[in-house]
């Protein structure tokens, strides 16, 4: 299992990334190589990917879960839990806690922190761990900071 952290602050307000995130089409276009997600239930996208991890190609089904925790103050807590399941078998997840924050000194950004962590089944930890969750940890930093850059 890896462990990350980040922030940033986002030029959207919090009411604004949290219409974002549950936008199946603005997750799809964050995700590098997923063309489009649907969503099957209020807390559930799924969809396909075709992307490369460290030159190798992999084709996964993808499901992403997006829960809101409201906060004091206009804040909010967003988790979000990435699944993918590559065609060759195995699966790999990453979890973040995505704490949004208005920015006192400008209602339109939001300072955003996060903690995040990854897991990989074991066929997947022998075959190519450190790469994968290389890709993950990207995936997720990107799938973050874009829903601040997303229109």
């Amino acid at each position: 299992m890896a462990e990350f952290n980040g922030s940033s602050t986002l030029s959207r307000s919090v009411a604004q990334l949290l219409e974002t995130s549950e936008d199946p089409a603005a997750i799809a276009a964050l995700l590098p190589g997923c063309e489009a997600l649907h969503r099957t239930d209020a807390e559930h996208i799924e969809g396909r990917l075709a992307t490369e991890v460290a030159g190798i190609p992999v084709t996964a089904a993808v499901s992403v879960r997006r829960t809101v925790e409201a906060l004091a103050d206009g804040a909010a807590r967003l988790h979000l839990r990435l699944k993918v399941r590559p065609d060759i078998g195995g699966h790999a997840v990453v979890a973040a806690i995505i704490d949004l924050a208005p920015v006192a000194s400008d209602a339109s950004a939001t300072d955003a922190s996060w903690r995040a962590s990854s897991e990989l089944d074991p066929m997947l930890a022998v075959m190519a761990g450190q790469r994968v969750e290389e890709f993950l940890r990207a995936s997720m930093q990107r799938l973050i900071e874009g829903l601040g850059a997303a229109r």
